[in-house]
């Protein structure tokens, strides 16, 4: 209880600019065909820039998810339900933002933003997907996600509108039905609720790039 008390404690102002992300709330909360929201800005500016320069390079750490619907290069950032902890190959930056995710702060903040009664992380894991990398327009109904608010933040600057590589909604399981895309992943971020109606995916992409994302699962 002491331990949590401390990390209540820590003074976490610098990281999330919480007034950007309730401006969005209302048009999160009326969204269809199932509640979603992209906002700009997400992180404050001298700590994104931070966390922008010290995003993991691609080693022996990360693994590829590669089945029939995907191909997607991941790293472990928060396991299943779990404490924080230290990293070492992570800059302080991206161990405090670790640590804040697990806080009760964070989760009320995105519990006023989407009007749903948040706990706290399911999980957490970084993205870098490359060119070749994909996600076939999917749902997450297998019971662990049902219900969770997913997010991604974007850490990729330069992004052309039109190119593929941020995460798409989709209304079905056809790409002809995606009803939003975005192209600016620097320093944003999207939230949708999971639900049995909440497809997404990733474009094929045809570029060699490198998307860089961070997603976190709330419960």
């Amino acid at each position: 209880m002491g331990e949590q008390n401390q990390i209540e404690n820590e003074d976490y102002t610098d990281i999330v600019d919480w007034e950007v992300l309730y401006q969005n709330s209302e048009k999160f909360k009326k969204s269809k065909p199932f509640k979603h929201g992209f906002v700009k800005g997400i992180f404050k500016k001298e700590f994104y820039d931070k966390l922008y320069k010290s995003f993991p390079k691609e080693d022996n750490s990360w693994f590829v998810n590669n089945d029939y619907r995907r191909t997607a290069r991941t790293k472990q950032f928060l396991g299943y339900q779990e404490k924080p902890k230290a990293v070492k190959d992570l800059s302080p930056e991206w161990n405090k933002l670790q640590v804040y995710i697990t806080t009760k702060e964070f989760s009320d903040n995105f519990s006023k933003y989407t009007g749903i009664k948040l706990k706290g992380p399911h999980e957490a894991g970084f993205f870098a997907n490359k060119k070749n990398d994909f996600q076939l327009p999917h749902i997450d109904v297998d019971g662990e996600y049902i219900n969770t608010i997913q997010l991604l933040f974007y850490f990729s600057k330069g992004w052309e509108k039109g190119d593929p590589g941020g995460t798409y909604l989709a209304k079905t399981d056809d790409e002809e039905t995606i009803f939003f895309e975005p192209y600016d992943l620097d320093n944003t971020m999207i939230c949708f609720v999971e639900s049995k109606h909440s497809w997404h995916g990733t474009r094929y992409i045809v570029k060699d790039v490198v998307r860089q994302a961070l997603s976190v699962s709330l419960m």
